[in-house]
């Protein structure tokens, strides 16, 4: 009774206002045409239409079950089933609608808004949508299905033309392979790309992604095209770069502009200015003043070359991770330092191996091969191999170069990365610096042989044994000359040593991504009809009664 109350109320004051402007034109546009209705009440003005009603303008076409028509105003309430057909493209549904004729603008709400398209179905509780446009915006939160996607926002606008939304406000698109959530983007539901107005986080199966505005994402391929300074992280590694490239199914990244690449299970930082990740295949290729930290318990390794590789091998019972440098190679570590053109690092058991006119040097140890390797313990040097045309030198406490030659030399340290012991096999051959007890020197000690091995003792030579017949010989002080105190091929470089800030000096600061949170999304769905509460009133609990004592 009240709601019919208040529907002649309506239709009471349209009739007036009909009649107070039945001079005056209508405001514009193509007049809404009645087509059908049970009941046909009112003035040529103003009508009121009961029943199956069907109204139409042009190719829209608008069915309820009453309508309030003002025709002066060229204005349209519509009530109850109300559906809006535009062509033979759009349908708009809900409880109620307010259609401007002029302006061809439906105004629809309802505890159920619908628009469909044929392409995509949106549902929402208060809707406007323009003919002319075709533009519809919504607010109070929608949900729309798009195939295999379903996208929420709070706010949002989406033209059936063009096939293209805009959400506002916690927006999310879900669907079975990821769930995008940001503040606000574009998303075209021709393309199925999601483009990026604001800071975003993509989950895609395990995988997540940071992206910044102007950043491209496909729903349906899952590839990427990201721009600003975005981030891969996955269940072993992260990637990041000013822009980033991304291909989940291949898991293949491509990136631009330091490029950071972090294994979390080796503790392992790749950095560049460009990048390539394989991640099916376990393969990160780095190059443009490449650089590569292994972070350890006691130190960081640093390491530089023109391009860098990050490649894991694979076995049934273990996984390994192998780094590669090419060219230019430097390396920094607080107790050993270096330089070659070529160099491979087993990581899981800590060996380097150096190529191509390598150099080491250890406190005041200087080390050169054809190749060389290292072996690392609790990131400490441990041991090092030279081989083929080996060759160490040694600066004692005056000074003194101690020299080794030989075609395969062996290098113990002890755990202040001093020269603890060492072997020489093949025409082994040195020179060392014999001292008395006051650290004053005795004599040059020059010996040949097959195999030598020389211990020492807080750096110096403490002990030396000879295989086979040895060739040696004792020069005394005066007779040492420059001619004679230095091997065959003796050369002191230490202005090559590579210091960190060295290896570093074309590297930016290494810096991560500071990523706008994305805020958990709230309910962005139509809202649900309150549920009315009843509130018992509480009876208030019965004093006992308080006796007074009588006097006396």
């Amino acid at each position: 009774m009240f709601h019919r109350l208040i529907f002649h109320l309506v239709a009471f004051f349209l009739l007036f206002a009909a009649r107070a402007a039945a001079q005056a034109p209508a405001s514009g546009g193509n007049q809404v045409d009645i087509k059908q209705a049970d009941l046909l009440e009112g003035t040529d003005a103003a009508k009121v239409l009961t029943g199956n009603v069907i109204l139409q303008q042009g190719n829209v076409v608008i069915y309820c079950n009453k309508a309030i028509q003002n025709v002066l105003a060229n204005t349209l309430q519509a009530y109850g089933n109300v559906r809006i057909v535009q062509g033979d493209s759009v349908t708009l549904t809900g409880d109620t609608a307010l259609y401007f004729g002029g302006s061809r603008l439906a105004k629809m709400t309802g505890r159920k808004v619908v628009l469909n398209d044929g392409t995509i179905t949106l549902t929402t509780r208060r809707l406007d949508y323009d003919m002319n446009t075709r533009v519809a915006v919504y607010s109070g939160g929608g949900v729309i299905i798009d195939k295999k996607s379903t996208l929420t926002s709070r706010d949002g606008t989406y033209n059936t033309q063009s096939k293209l939304f805009t959400y506002r406000n916690d927006v999310r698109i879900v669907n079975p392979e990821s769930v995008v959530t940001a503040d606000s983007l574009r998303y075209s539901s021709a393309s199925k790309e999601a483009f990026f107005i604001a800071p975003t986080k993509i989950v895609d199966k395990g995988d997540t992604l940071y992206a910044q505005p102007g950043s491209v994402y496909n729903t349906t391929t899952r590839t990427s095209n990201f721009k600003g300074r975005s981030r891969y992280s996955g269940a072993k590694y992260d990637l990041e770069a000013d822009t980033l490239n991304y291909d989940p199914p291949t898991k293949i990244g491509i990136a631009h502009g330091n490029v950071v690449f972090t294994s979390r299970t080796d503790s392992v930082i790749l950095t560049g200015r460009e990048g390539r990740s394989y991640g099916q295949i376990g393969m990160t290729r780095v190059w443009g003043d490449a650089v590569l930290r292994s972070l350890r318990q006691r130190d960081t390794l640093y390491l530089s070359s023109d391009t860098l590789v990050s490649r894991e091998y694979y076995s049934p019972t273990d996984t390994v991770r192998r780094l590669f440098a090419y060219r230019n190679v430097l390396i920094f570590k607080r107790d050993f330092q270096g330089k070659c053109d070529s160099l491979a690092y087993y990581v899981n058991d800590s060996t380097l191996f150096f190529y191509k006119k390598p150099i080491l040097w250890s406190n005041g140890s200087q080390s050169e091969g054809d190749s060389v390797q290292l072996n690392l313990k609790n990131g400490l040097l441990q041991t090092m191999i030279l081989r083929g045309r080996a060759f160490v030198i040694s600066l004692d406490t005056l000074q003194n170069f101690n020299q080794m030659k030989g075609r395969r030399i062996t290098s113990t340290l002890n755990t202040q990365a001093k020269l603890d012991r060492v072997l020489v096999e093949g025409n082994a051959e040195s020179i060392y610096f014999a001292l008395d007890e006051k650290n004053k020197i005795i004599g040059m000690n020059r010996v040949e042989c097959g195999r030598m091995t020389l211990n020492f003792k807080e750096g110096e030579v403490n002990r030396i044994a000879f295989v086979g017949k040895p060739d040696a010989s004792l020069t005394p002080p005066p007779k040492i000359t420059p001619a004679n105190r230095e091997l065959d091929g003796f050369n002191w470089r230490l202005n090559l040593r590579p210091d960190r800030a060295k290896v570093l000096r074309n590297t930016p600061p290494l810096t991560s991504l500071k990523a706008t949170v994305v805020r958990k999304p709230t309910v962005a769905r139509p809202a649900a009809k309150p549920v009315k509460k009843t509130v018992k009133p509480v009876k208030p609990k019965k004093r006992p009664a308080i006796r007074k004592k009588s006097p006396g």
